[in-house]
């Protein structure tokens, strides 16, 4: 008595993965779009893409990037030698960083200078540098004389990226600043 279950069940589940294809195969029957008659073949037909209407993308010219950071220990005398080694190997790693971003995205400086009786009375200067930088490899960490230290970053763009992302050469299209490209819409 199990064997028989055990063989309709199989048969049935069989004859579902048939019909099933068959309606995968066909583009009316689960559509609901004229029947074709029942001589002719169920077999979905793709059109053929021309080899001249393909797009072909070129191979990515990838160039490398470099960016050295410094950073110097702290002389405060409540942190340990090892706590002020760690903070100058950060303080050299986010400089790298930063002048990685700076290399990549430009840098941005405003400026202003007061000017009294024809004379300079203040002249000041901010650079500001907004960037987003993924992908990046520490070539080096190197400890240097009085305690400094000397971080290497090193990062792969394709030549594009700078076609895209300066506002001298790009289209106003393509240009996107940091946050709006890694702006998270949703949670």
């Amino acid at each position: 008595m199990k064997k028989q279950t055990v063989l309709k069940v199989s048969l049935v589940g069989l004859a579902s993965i048939f019909v099933l294809s068959g309606c995968v195969q066909s583009t009316s029957c689960c559509s609901g779009d004229d029947v074709k008659p029942s001589n002719q073949s169920a077999v979905a037909v793709q059109p053929a893409i021309k080899p001249s209407t393909q797009v072909a993308e070129s191979k990515p010219e990838l160039m490398k990037i470099s960016g050295i950071g410094y950073g110097a220990e702290s002389t405060f005398g409540a942190y340990t030698p090892g706590q002020r080694r760690l903070m100058a190997i950060r303080a050299s790693k986010l400089d790298a960083y930063r002048a990685l971003a700076e290399q990549l995205y430009g840098i941005k400086i405003d400026s202003n200078t007061s000017i009294s009786t024809l004379t300079a009375k203040s002249d000041s200067f901010r650079a500001r540098v907004n960037a987003v930088v993924r992908g990046a490899r520490i070539v080096s960490v190197t400890p240097m004389a009085d305690r400094n230290y000397e971080t290497i970053l090193e990062v792969y763009v394709d030549k594009r990226f700078f076609e895209q992302t300066f506002v001298y050469s790009a289209n106003k299209v393509n240009i996107l600043s940091p946050e709006s490209t890694y702006q998270v819409n949703s949670y």
